[in-house]
């Protein structure tokens, strides 16, 4: 045969049983832990109430406090990004095709400038960019819709209790 498989032995089954899983991630905490602490940052591995591990990067100067999320507020950020980004696909889409519906609405309010009609080229060209402007400005006023929402959710059990 041309071909001959090497059988390498990397190790025993309780070496393998006993393996951490993050050992590779701990050495890089380590490395950028040793670089960062000339600038007051520290690195290391926090597990969530979900059991996700996350890397958490703070700074030494202030103090940082986290809270254990339980499944009630879980499920409810879940869903409220779950939302966002079902709309998100359509924000894209309706910003997409701002520009070439104003670019026609400017040409058009030139256009009116130019066959005097001045009042209704200005209120052309004012409307577009108005609306332009706003289509751009969508996303930021969907985050700020659910933060609205986030508050009243959490003032109604507030006022219910007074």
């Amino acid at each position: 045969m041309f071909f001959q498989p090497k059988v390498q032995t990397v190790g025993s089954i309780s070496d393998f049983l006993r393996k951490d899983e993050f050992a590779d991630v701990k050495k890089a905490i380590k490395k950028f832990n040793k670089k960062a602490e000339a600038h007051g940052f520290k690195a290391s591995l926090t597990t969530l109430a979900t059991g996700a591990t996350a890397i958490s990067i703070t700074n030494k100067l202030f103090t940082t406090h986290a809270y254990a999320q339980g499944p009630v507020e879980y499920v409810k950020g879940k869903a409220k990004e779950q939302i966002i980004e079902a709309f998100m696909p359509l924000v894209d889409m309706i910003q997409a095709l701002s520009y070439p519906v104003a670019l026609v609405m400017l040409t058009s309010g030139a256009l009116l400038f130019m066959i005097n009609q001045k009042d209704r080229a200005v209120s052309l060209i004012q409307n577009a960019s108005i609306g332009y402007i706003l289509v751009q400005l969508m996303p930021l006023l969907m985050q700020l819709l659910v933060g609205i929402g986030n508050t009243v959710g959490f003032v109604t059990p507030l006022t219910l209790l007074i």
